[in-house]
């Protein structure tokens, strides 16, 4: 099966008159492509579709983190340039691809297969797998955070724990996925 990915121009992502669940609607096709292409067509897209929404509200922005963070999916440049040297992270259909790779790579690295793991890899790397060990190694989201150690991110609005933070991640990807169409599958569970 062949899917042709729809060009939209930026100026409309970029409209102040779309709503955040229009501009995430643009990018289904290529998210749904990239996706089901590294994952296998029975991968539920729509939850990459809610982690585009949960990084930039699907906007292409350089984020404030520190770290250079750019693009819809929020991919860091200095990380992933080397992997991924023809991709332009600034595009659709490149911010797309990128953020399949990277979440196919979390899968990979996921001690748990489930979706909830893999959207922590990919927001704050490998951590949750030492924390879900910690945890006795069961599929227990709430288990699992309560064995983080991670440090506080100090914003000017005040401090946040970097457990909240990643923890909460995997709960919106989840509320938001859920936005963009009926998932169904049997092999990509999400808990």
């Amino acid at each position: 099966m062949r899917l042709l990915l729809l060009v939209t121009p930026l100026s409309v992502i970029a409209s102040p008159s779309v709503s955040v669940k229009q501009r995430c609607e643009q990018f289904i096709p290529s998210v749904a492509y990239w996706h089901q292409n590294y994952f296998g067509l029975d991968f539920p897209y729509q939850y990459a579709v809610g982690q585009l929404q949960q990084e930039s509200n699907c906007k292409f922005v350089v984020s404030k983190d520190g770290y250079g963070s750019v693009g819809a999916a929020q991919i860091t440049p200095s990380v992933w340039r080397k992997t991924l040297p023809n991709v332009d992270f600034w595009s659709i259909d490149g911010s797309s691809k990128g953020q399949a790779f990277i979440n196919k790579d979390a899968w990979n690295q996921a001690v748990i297969k489930r979706l909830w793991v893999m959207f922590q890899i990919y927001n704050g790397g490998g951590l949750v797998n030492k924390e879900i060990k910690r945890a006795g190694g069961a599929n227990d989201w709430e288990k699992a955070k309560a064995q983080c150690r991670r440090g506080v991110t100090h914003y000017k609005w005040g401090d946040i724990s970097n457990c909240h933070i990643n923890y909460d991640y995997s709960l919106k990807v989840y509320k938001y996925g859920g936005q963009y169409g009926a998932v169904k599958t049997d092999h990509y569970r999400y808990w």
